[in-house]
C-alpha cells in the first residue's frame, strides 16, 4: 500500500477530472438549448398549441367506440364481482300504511270468566243499558275475537284493537248534572 502522502494528488486529480467532465456537460447542454431557439417554425414563431388530451382520432376502419365484445372492458378491474357497473334499482314505491281504524265508540263495562263462559258487557257511551256478548259476535261490522280480564279485542277486516274495561278516554263516561233544586228552607 502506497503512503498516504502519495495517494493524495491522485484523488485530487480525480476531483478535478470529475469537475471538468461535469462542466463540459453543462456547456453541451447550454449550447443544444440555444440551438432549439434559433431553429425557425410554429414553436419560434408562438403560434404552437398543444395537441389535444381527448382520444386518439381513429384512423379509417376503426371506430372512436371501443368494441361491446372487449374482454377487458366486460370484466372491469376494479369492481369485486368483476360484472360491469350496474345502477341500483329505483326504489320501490312503499304501500300507503292502511287509514287508522274507525272507533267503534264502545264501553267496556264488565266481564265475566266463570268456568268456559267468557263474556263482555258492551254498550255505547250515551246509552244507558248494553248487552252481554260472547267471541265471536260482531257488533258494527266488528267481531269480538277474544275477551279477557283487561276487556275486549276485536276485528275487522286484519286489524285489532282493543277496548280495556277501564277506558283511559273521558269520553266513555258522560256525567250529566242534575238540575239543581233550590234548598227547603224549614
Amino acid at each position: 500500500m502506497p503512503p498516504v502522502a502519495k495517494r493524495a494528488p491522485v484523488k485530487i486529480i480525480g476531483v478535478a477530472g470529475l469537475m471538468c467532465l461535469d462542466a463540459a456537460l453543462i456547456a453541451y447542454g447550454w449550447m443544444e438549448a440555444a440551438d432549439v431557439a434559433s431553429i425557425d417554425g410554429p414553436i419560434a414563431d408562438g403560434d404552437w398549441t398543444p395537441p389535444p388530451f381527448d382520444a386518439p382520432t381513429p384512423t379509417s376502419g376503426q371506430s372512436a367506440e371501443p368494441a361491446r365484445d372487449d374482454p377487458v372492458l366486460a370484466r372491469p378491474i376494479f369492481f369485486a364481482t368483476r360484472r360491469p357497473f350496474e345502477p341500483p334499482p329505483a326504489p320501490v314505491a312503499a304501500k300507503p300504511p292502511p287509514p287508522p281504524l274507525a272507533d267503534p265508540g264502545l264501553v267496556v263495562d264488565g266481564v265475566i270468566l266463570a268456568g268456559g263462559a267468557r263474556k263482555a258487557h258492551v254498550r255505547r257511551p250515551p246509552d244507558v243499558d248494553g248487552h252481554w256478548h260472547e267471541a265471536g259476535q260482531v257488533i258494527d261490522g266488528w267481531t269480538i275475537a277474544e275477551i279477557d280480564a283487561a276487556g275486549i279485542v276485536l276485528e275487522q277486516a286484519g286489524r285489532r284493537l282493543a277496548i280495556g274495561l277501564y277506558p283511559t278516554d273521558s269520553r266513555a263516561f258522560k256525567v250529566e248534572r242534575l238540575p239543581s233544586r233550590p234548598a227547603k228552607l224549614r
